[in-house]
């Protein structure tokens, strides 16, 4: 029996399966679908960004791992195979990544060092630049959230965090519900978005939703390109509702071109990197997964599909 790494050539599937094979040598590792032999000994399918319907290949498939935190690019595949389980990877690396990201954002944004560098006659020397801003919101406290709340209360920041369903966080102010996503907004500095993107939260960001944040905020979206209404951010900007917003994350990627948040000098866009899946971290967690579904074992970070995460 095998297991199956279907993943886009740009996240080095060799790689991950030397990683794999490096905890066991006796695992029979695939890189397919295209060189996928004998399709019936296919028991695990390590897969992101798939083309529709590939999975039904394989009758005897027992787990589905979405490679990343987000799932909404596996269950976006209409023709998933029933009642097979999807589990996701829970990394603590990742977590540390993406924190190291938000904090770097934050702290660019606070003491002004983009403006710095694009204006720098426009500062008065021996005069701190540094704005009076404080309070953190975080949108989604699953894993990532829930890792980034602790990293900004350690750093003296203020944090409340949103959520589909009510939350207790040592330290963190959380609120969940419509109502409570507007109280939280009406007091946050930075919004840092990361929310797997689900039918609720499909364009949840957009102009009526943000205009309840406490004005001259600054938004970052790591979350799902499709949480943000794209067209309504640049007039919130230029109004200023919004101070400004870091990208990572687009409805379309790579974005395009000609799209004007390029064009933006107050938008900062990345490459969507501010967290990568680093294979020596997560083969473990694969492995055990693997060893979990041929046993009939309880899976680790199931997802619940109707739930969208």
């Amino acid at each position: 029996m095998s297991l199956l790494i279907c993943l886009p050539e740009s996240m080095n599937p060799d790689m991950l399966s030397a990683s794999l094979k490096s905890l066991d040598s006796s695992l029979k590792v695939e890189i397919g679908p295209e060189m996928v032999n004998k399709k019936e000994e296919v028991e695990f399918a390590v897969v992101w960004d798939h083309k529709d319907g590939i999975l039904l290949n394989y009758p005897n498939l027992k787990c589905i791992l979405s490679y990343g935190h987000g799932v909404d690019k596996l269950l976006a595949d209409t023709q998933l195979p029933a009642d097979v389980p999807i589990v996701r990877l829970k990394s603590k690396k990742m977590a540390d990544s993406m924190n190291e990201y938000l904090l770097t954002v934050v702290l660019m944004n606070r003491r002004q060092l983009l403006k710095h560098a694009l204006y720098p006659n426009e500062f008065e020397w021996n005069v701190s630049s540094s704005l009076n801003l404080n309070s953190i919101g975080i949108l989604g406290l699953g894993f990532l959230g829930i890792s980034a709340a602790q990293h900004f209360i350690q750093m003296g920041f203020q944090v409340k965090g949103w959520s589909r369903s009510e939350k207790n966080i040592k330290n963190v102010k959380c609120y969940s519900g419509n109502k409570g996503l507007i109280r939280m907004l009406e007091h946050t500095d930075y919004l840092i978005n990361l929310l797997p993107l689900t039918i609720e939260t499909q364009s949840l960001l957009n102009s009526e939703t943000l205009s309840n944040l406490k004005r001259g905020a600054y938004f970052i979206n790591v979350g799902r390109g499709k949480t943000l209404e794209e067209k309504d951010l640049i007039p919130l900007i230029d109004d200023g509702q919004l101070s400004g917003a870091c990208l990572d994350v687009f409805k379309t990627e790579p974005l395009p071109k000609n799209h004007p948040f390029w064009k933006h000098k107050n938008i900062l866009i990345t490459p969507h990197n501010s967290s990568t899946t680093p294979h020596s971290s997560v083969a473990p967690q694969i492995i055990e997964n693997y060893r979990r579904a041929i046993c009939g074992e309880e899976l680790l970070n199931l997802v619940d599909v109707k739930l969208g995460y």
